[in-house]
C-alpha cells in the first residue's frame, strides 16, 4: 500500500514539476520538487528509503525529461541517503533542520549533475552553475521545504500507519 502511495507522490510531483513549475521560472530556473521530496523524506525515513525514493524518482525524472538517463537517478539516491544518514542526529520535528538540509542537498544535486555531465563529456561553466542556476534554485527548494515539511511529515504518519493496517487485515 506505501509503495503505491509514494508512486503516486512521485508522479504527482513530476507532472506538478514539469507543467506548473515551468511556468513559475525564476531566470529560468524551475524549483526542483523531485529533490525536495527526496530531501524531506528522507529526513522522515531515514537513509534506506531516501535511497529508494531518490532513485526511483530522479529515474522517473530521467524517464520523463530524458537526457542522461540514470544522472539523476544515482545523485537523488547519494542525496537520499546522506540525508537520511544526517537525520539520524537530528531532531526531526525542527523546521529548520529540513531548510538547511535541502539548502545543501541542492548544492550538492546541482554538483554532482555537472559533475556527471562533464564525465559524459557536457561542458558545465561552474559560473554559469552557480550564479545562474544555483542561487535561485535554492531559493525556491528552501521555500518549498518551508511549504511542505510538516504536511508531508503528517502524510507520512497516516501512510505508514494505514500500510500497517493494511499488512495486518491480510
Amino acid at each position: 500500500m506505501a509503495v503505491l502511495i509514494y508512486s503516486l507522490i512521485i508522479i504527482s510531483a513530476l507532472v506538478i514539476q514539469t507543467t506548473i513549475f515551468t511556468s513559475w521560472s525564476l531566470f529560468a530556473v524551475v524549483p526542483d520538487l523531485i529533490l525536495v521530496l527526496v530531501v524531506l523524506f528522507s529526513l522522515i525515513n531515514g537513509p534506506i528509503f531516501g535511497a529508494k525514493f531518490g532513485f526511483a524518482a530522479g529515474l522517473a525524472l530521467d524517464l520523463l525529461v530524458g537526457e542522461l538517463i540514470g544522472l539523476n537517478a544515482l545523485t537523488k539516491m547519494i542525496i537520499g541517503i546522506v540525508v537520511g544518514l544526517l537525520a539520524l542526529r537530528f531532531y526531526k520535528e525542527n523546521y529548520v533542520i529540513p531548510l538547511l538540509c535541502v539548502i545543501a542537498a541542492t548544492i550538492a544535486d546541482q554538483l554532482l549533475y555537472a559533475l556527471g555531465m562533464t564525465i559524459f563529456g557536457v561542458s558545465v561553466p561552474l559560473k554559469l552553475l552557480v550564479e545562474q542556476i544555483l542561487l535561485p534554485l535554492m531559493l525556491y527548494n528552501g521555500i518549498l521545504s518551508l511549504l511542505l515539511y510538516v504536511r508531508l511529515y503528517y502524510l507520512n504518519k497516516k501512510i505508514l500507519y494505514w500500510d500497517e493496517v493494511f499488512r495486518r487485515a491480510g
